[in-house]
């Protein structure tokens, strides 16, 4: 009877130590399945500029879930430190190979330049700027005005370049012939090589303005221009639409027919000259009696 007692005991405890082991294997799994897995994360510690060297002052790193890391996001700040922004990055935001620029590019407008087109300056006075209004990645038209070639007293204004980018808008100290000081506005746009030579053109031999466009308005001017004979129509004129064109969104077109030279009224006559006569008081026996004589001195 001992024997058999010992026997249920150890069965028993066997038993009892196999359920707690396959329990603890059951719990860890389940732990292990709510676990998120985390991994560094280099990400801005402040907002950084577009074309900005990043130091490490502004790098920081965070322990972010697997399935939210971007692909390409660093993970140590010394492959960070030194690049160049290509755009501006935000604080809080990981940083990837898409938003620097290729390793070895220095700091500088060249960043924003797109592929095949060049960064040119426009020097423009305020009222041309648009009072200060334009501001980097603004989109605008460029007007030329230019005297017409066959009358030096005739302009021609056209606009001539549609939805240019503008890459940054400064300031520049020039003199002016009494050799005061003066600030001029300097706009870069980007053209391409084609662009550039016209622009030269236009800057060389007329006025240059900027018309600011709307945002999201990627639509194309055609104009056939504007001349001082156009001005002086509007001017004098009276206006007559014609016929409204095909696109809803287009503005109906408007010209300008002269007006017929105006007729003068006919003046009135002139008024009858007044009576040849005079009136004179004569006196009988002091009683005033009124006499009227005319110029020849007849009654």
């Amino acid at each position: 009877m001992g024997g058999r007692y010992r026997l249920v005991f150890w069965g028993a405890l066997f038993v009892a130590a196999a359920a707690t082991f396959g329990a603890y294997r059951l719990l860890a799994a389940n732990s292990r399945a709510g676990q998120v897995v985390t991994q560094p994360v280099v990400v801005a510690g402040q907002d950084i500029p577009e074309g900005s060297v990043i130091d490490r002052i502004a790098l920081r790193t965070v322990q972010l879930p697997v399935q939210m890391i971007p692909v390409g996001a660093f993970s140590s700040t010394d492959s960070v430190h030194g690049r160049v922004t290509r755009v501006s990055v935000f604080n809080g935001e990981p940083i990837v190979p898409g938003r620097l620029a290729p390793v070895g590019t220095g700091p500088g407008l060249e960043l924003k330049i797109p592929p095949g087109q060049r960064a040119m300056a426009v020097r423009i006075n305020d009222v041309a700027g648009i009072s200060g209004l334009l501001q980097p990645n603004s989109r605008v038209d460029v007007l030329v005005t230019l005297p017409d070639g066959q009358n030096s007293n005739k302009q021609v204004a056209k606009l001539f370049m549609s939805n240019m980018l503008v890459l940054s808008v400064g300031t520049e100290i020039q003199r002016d012939q009494s050799g005061k000081s003066i600030n001029a506005t300097t706009v870069t746009l980007a053209v391409t090589p084609e662009e550039a030579e016209r622009l030269a053109i236009a800057m060389n031999t007329g006025a240059i303005q900027l018309v600011l466009r709307g945002y999201g308005d990627p639509d194309s001017v055609r104009t056939k221009g504007a001349t001082s004979t156009d001005v002086l129509a509007q001017l004098q004129g009276t206006a007559v639409p014609v016929a409204q064109p095909q696109s809803p969104n287009t503005r109906p077109r408007v010209v300008y027919r002269p007006l017929p030279p105006a007729v003068k009224p006919t003046p009135p006559p002139p008024p009858p000259p007044p009576p040849q006569s005079a009136l004179v008081n004569v006196y009988r026996a002091g009683k005033a009696t009124p006499q009227k004589f005319d110029t020849a001195g007849k009654r």
